[in-house]
């Protein structure tokens, strides 16, 4: 079975869409607690469990805060490295930023997203078998204001991505795409010719995935579980809620 050993989480955002929540003034967003530990920790833990041995951790404002909690990884059993993200100019920017330190297929997990599934090891093997460049997490979204908030995902019969829409007025499909994906290094020659976006002056990895799907072989892989993207406060009670009655029906 062939494994992922490198991973990286863009944990740099500002976590403007929950600002209103107090605590958000001493912690960055991917540090925001769901139960007992910090989302964050989370997100290292899926990677430590589908085989991923050293993490790149993109961190912006308050800095501090992650580095101190996880310092260099070693109780949380992976090696992690921390990339500064000076500037907040998108997803993709915060990708590339590793692009000096791998040269071999990675997985990317935001810092926002909770994930609760064992299926993760499909992402990875689908990455493989089909020898594809890029293979993104999706699920079936029934909210379409969670669509609305995220993106939607279109697919072929055979499951390669042929478009994917960021935060749709109208979404044009009932998948959403997860904060969770696998890419080969060729990523990052795409990421280079992204172009940033006017709405947002940033580098969208949605944009650059449109673009590798034009020619490249991408898919999506179907998560057997939940996916919470933690943009706003109210996700983040939905997600404590969730996680709560998976603790008790003992899942977590």
């Amino acid at each position: 079975m062939k494994k992922i050993k490198v991973g990286v989480i863009p944990a740099a955002g500002k976590g403007n869409r929950i600002k209103e929540l107090p605590l958000t003034k001493i912690l960055p967003k991917p540090m925001l607690p769901v139960l007992n530990k910090p989302i964050l920790e989370y997100v290292v833990e899926k990677m430590r469990d589908v085989g991923i041995e050293t993490i790149y951790i993109i961190v912006g404002p308050k800095k501090e805060v992650i580095q101190e909690y996880f310092e260099d990884g070693s109780d949380f059993g992976v090696n992690i490295k921390y990339i500064e993200q000076e500037e907040p100019l998108g997803i993709a920017h915060a990708i590339g930023l590793t692009s000096n330190f791998i040269d071999e297929p990675f997985m990317v997990i935001l810092g926002d997203d909770l994930t609760i599934t064992d299926s993760l090891q499909d992402t990875v093997d689908t990455f493989f078998s089909k020898r594809a460049v890029a293979v993104e997490s999706i699920i079936e979204e029934k909210n379409e204001d969670i669509l609305k908030q995220t993106n939607c995902v279109v697919l072929d019969e055979g499951n390669k991505i042929l478009q994917m829409v960021e935060k749709p007025s109208v979404p044009v499909s009932n998948i959403r795409g997860c904060g969770i994906y696998v890419f080969s290094p060729i990523v990052f020659k795409y990421i280079k010719q992204t172009p940033t976006t006017f709405s947002r002056n940033q580098k969208e990895i949605t944009v650059t995935i449109n673009t590798m799907a034009k020619t490249e072989p991408v898919y999506g892989v179907y998560v057997k579980g939940l996916n919470i993207n933690v943009n706003t406060l109210s996700n983040l009670l939905t997600a404590t809620d969730i996680f709560l009655r998976e603790k008790q029906k003992g899942r977590l």
